[in-house]
């Protein structure tokens, strides 16, 4: 037992060992951190449900059902040509549109979670190029023109207030429920009814109140687009196939526009026959902002979980130091409850941001683990002012941590220069070391 004690080989071994051992709590706490985020996200949606999810507005377009007619050889006589008959739905995509938004933002709270809701008044207007036989297939055998209606996809109609007008080339007209479409389920529609063939273009202008959570998405369907969203949040995100022409963010809010045309995205003016393919295209071609909350403790903590293994090592090396220096040799139960110790400021650190925030909950967490461990290190190293070098060390690594996490563009580079530099100072503090001595300098 004395030749373990004392075998520098041995008990970097065992140190070894325990650094990888505690891979196992630093799985389950980051287990119990996805299982919080996913609470707070099913509480989030949960919320959203009852008032409206992110919104996704694709349109408005002019639908318009169509048979076309091809021939088929008779199964009792090969000579003999049958004609078959399928109905489609073509879809017209509006030459200008343009898209106002204003959203008045708030935060709701279930529990201890809380998102991101709004209500917006939305202003759609643009102009239609009518469509015409020309526009159908060559072997169309009939257009349904009187049942032409225009609809306008919305993901989650829960959200739409009753003041939603349509004024299509001049006239006011209704919406219904609904889009009677297959493909864009979600929405409203307008019956058009017969067109008038002495017309090429018709102005159209929508006005909806709209209420969702979290982000807005709108869907470039114009030849020529142009949205602009503005609201009282201060943090947004701005997302999608593009990224805004113009944007102006202050503390009280922001306002975003964008410019887009039809060659910016892979699908036509005319869709002669909508299928997955196209619709996917024309919801992934959409851009809008989603309204964050900027202080999301659970990615935070989740990446300050990926440098525990890094800042175990550390940790461990700097006590093996204070051994080396001291004349003291330490137990690897007093190792493992030193690890412990920082293993269970991930799960105070976690526990009391979902109270005060991830700022608050950090501090708080990292002095209380700092001074424990100086406490314990006063007493099993036997020198008050070794204990608070370590409890200024750790004040010390969680500072810096905390910058790390807060400078994420950075946090690699940060993060591989304090490596180097506590390698550079373990190698300078160790040069003149005789390792093969190592435990008759203990001894003696």
């Amino acid at each position: 037992m004395f030749k373990i004690q004392n075998s520098v080989n041995i008990r970097l071994l065992v140190l070894a060992f325990m650094v990888i051992c505690f891979l196992i709590p630093l799985g389950f706490v980051r287990s119990l951190i996805s299982d919080r985020h996913f609470s707070s996200s099913e509480a989030i949606a949960e919320i959203g449900s009852k008032w409206g999810g992110s919104q996704v507005l694709a349109g408005p377009f002019i639908v318009i059902p169509y048979t076309v007619k091809y021939p088929q050889s008779s199964e009792t006589d090969s000579k003999k040509v049958e004609w078959q008959y399928e109905t489609h739905h073509a879809y017209f995509l509006p030459e200008e549109l343009k898209v106002e938004t204003s959203m008045l933002s708030e935060i709701r709270k279930r529990s201890i979670y809380q998102a991101v809701l709004y209500s917006s008044d939305l202003s759609l207007s643009g102009k239609f190029k009518l469509p015409s036989g020309r526009d159908f297939p060559s072997n169309t055998s009939y257009i349904y023109w009187n049942e032409m209606k225009l609809i306008t996809s919305i993901s989650d109609t829960k959200g739409l207030g009753k003041d939603t007008k349509l004024i299509w080339d001049g006239i006011e007209k209704s919406w219904e429920p609904g889009t009677e479409s297959t493909y864009f389920p979600n929405g409203i529609h307008s019956n058009l009814n017969m067109i008038d063939k002495n017309k090429s273009l018709v102005h159209f202008k929508i006005q909806m109140s709209l209420k969702g959570s979290e982000s807005i998405s709108i869907v470039p369907s114009g030849k020529n687009n142009s949205v602009q969203i503005s609201s009282n949040w201060g943090d947004p995100s701005f997302e999608g196939n593009l990224l805004p022409k113009d944007r102006t963010i202050t503390e009280s809010g922001f306002s975003a526009v964008w410019e887009s045309s039809y060659f910016g995205r892979n699908y036509p003016q005319i869709i002669r026959s909508m299928d997955s393919n196209y619709v996917n295209q024309i919801l992934g071609s959409g851009y809008g902002v989603k309204l964050i909350i900027p202080a999301d403790h659970y990615q935070k903590i989740e990446r300050s979980v990926k440098y525990a293994i890094l800042i175990l090592l550390t940790s461990f090396t700097l006590f093996f130091l204070l051994e080396i220096f001291g004349g003291v040799t330490l137990h690897p139960i007093q190792y493992l409850l030193i690890g412990a110790s920082m293993v269970v400021f991930y799960i105070l650190n976690l526990s009391l941001s979902e109270h005060f925030g991830f700022l608050i909950s950090y501090t708080i967490a990292s002095f209380a683990v700092s001074l424990l461990i100086g406490y314990y290190a006063m007493a099993v190293l036997k020198n008050s002012k070794k204990g608070v070098l370590a409890g200024g060390y750790f004040i010390g690594l969680y500072s810096f941590l905390y910058i790390i996490l807060t400078s994420e563009d950075q946090a690699l580079l940060l993060g591989s220069v304090a490596v180097f530099m506590l390698l550079t100072l373990v190698m300078h503090f160790t040069r003149k070391i005789d390792w093969y001595s190592f435990g008759n300098a203990i001894k003696n």
